[in-house]
């Protein structure tokens, strides 16, 4: 099966000026990498890949997924919601640790 197109996501704004409001944050690395839509030819399939933020010190990094028109964090397995709470304890850890 070939690939028709490749659509590249912007990152959604809201998301990432919800993670940048956590306090010390940008004492640590964060990467934003745009998700894709992906859609193939001659069917009706496609894939949404999702956007991932990557936010690591020296020594851990953590992997978290958002999607287009969903405000929502979920860890790299989609199993759990990260609500931003958790997230600025997991901040708070990775400080300590670094």
């Amino acid at each position: 099966m070939r690939i028709a197109s490749i659509e590249i996501l912007e990152f959604p704004l809201c998301v990432k000026n919800k993670i940048l409001r956590i306090k010390n944050i940008t004492k640590l690395n964060i990467e934003y990498i745009a998700g894709k839509n992906i859609v193939f030819n001659n069917s009706n399939l496609g894939l949404n890949e999702p956007h991932k933020i990557i936010i690591s010190n020296n020594t851990q990094s953590l992997v978290l997924l958002c999607y287009d028109n969903d405000s929502n964090l979920y860890n790299e397995d989609l199993s759990d919601t990260i609500t931003i709470t958790e997230l600025t304890n997991i901040i708070e850890y990775l400080l300590k640790e670094n």
